[in-house]
């Protein structure tokens, strides 16, 4: 029997549930024959109108395999429950999620990549709902001056605890190392501009028995495709202790069907050298109150200064391999 909050939703499309379980950040739902997401967002009704033309575009142009948001009985993408939250429905596949850890996941998600910017170069797609795209310099020099930001506030702060003395003690290490980042963004130019998946990773990434599906569009924006395969590489290295095969598998099975000129593995050399994750943690602190620190943050900290070695080992090795500064 079908939860009571799930069926009250369910009856609101045109479609046969017999049962569900639990997903990742969603409820599965199982029909005869296919297989629905739904889940809570905060999407507007437009925006996913938006990501429902462009799945249709990719179909247009021979790349099948993406779920798709499925409108409701009243002929719109979002339903309400009794509570006035809103979900949505999206028709997916059945598999396993990319294994972050697997040599052969990581191939077959580089060449499933490949093929979906491959795909997407013959598609004209205009809509009023489209991701602003940001230059890459632009980009990470906000994030640049944001780390700046907060180096003053903890320098300032007189109450300091683990993490501010962390922080401070490793800032000085990363400040060279972001503004080469950023110097080497701004002079290169990715060798081709096009249509960007935007949330390309592992969790998006589902193998089914035939061939990888790629799920959750909604980040989709025009740009620079380098993008997708540094955001994949990135959680990959991070999740692999920087493993420089893993990047290796990743490159050369990308470049096996959309190659990468000089230009463009230079530019993935300065978004590899720019200390993201030590971004990402310090802004997480900042959002958050300061009067008690999460030990998780500190925990996440700790592990990035942990890996620091094995990261400058990687860079040294990408900078041999593929001889970005000859």
């Amino acid at each position: 029997m079908l939860n009571e909050k799930y069926q009250a939703l369910l009856d609101q499309y045109d479609i046969s549930v017999s049962h569900t379980r639990r997903g990742r950040g969603c409820v599965l739902c199982f029909g005869e024959n296919d297989v629905y997401a739904l889940s809570q967002t905060s999407l507007s009704e437009e925006r996913l109108c938006a990501v429902s033309e462009w799945t249709l575009a990719m179909h247009d142009h021979h790349f099948y395999k993406t779920d798709q948001y499925i409108l409701n009985k009243d002929g719109y993408f979002l339903t309400f429950d009794r509570y006035y939250e809103t979900f949505a429905l999206r028709k997916t596949y059945l598999g396993t999620e990319c294994d972050i850890h697997a040599l052969k996941d990581i191939r077959s998600s580089a060449e499933n990549l490949a093929s979906f910017h491959n795909h997407c170069l013959a598609i004209s797609f205009s809509s009023e709902n489209l991701r602003k795209y940001t230059s890459i310099s632009t980009y990470y020099e906000q994030k640049y001056l944001e780390l700046k930001s907060i180096a003053r506030y903890i320098r300032k702060r007189k109450k300091k605890g683990i993490f501010e003395y962390l922080f401070l003690e490793q800032t000085k290490a990363f400040w060279e190392q972001m503004e080469r980042s950023i110097q080497i963004l701004n002079e290169t130019t990715p060798s081709r501009r096009g249509w960007c998946h935007g949330a390309y990773n592992h969790h998006n990434i589902i193998m089914t028995s035939s061939a990888p599906a790629t799920i959750h569009f909604e980040h989709f924006y025009h740009g620079y495709p380098i993008l997708d395969v540094y955001y994949f590489l990135k959680k990959a290295l991070e999740k692999n202790n920087y493993n420089f095969a893993f990047c290796e598998t990743f490159l050369s099975n990308y470049d096996r069907f959309m190659p990468l000129s000089k230009d463009d593995l230079l530019c993935l050399y300065g978004l590899f050298l720019f200390p993201e994750k030590f971004w990402k943690i310090s802004n997480q602190y900042m959002a958050h109150k300061k009067h008690w620190i999460s030990p998780r943050y500190i925990e996440k900290l700790e592990e990035f200064i942990h890996n620091k070695e094995a990261r400058s080992i990687f860079l040294e090795k990408y900078v041999q391999i593929y001889n970005v500064f000859s």
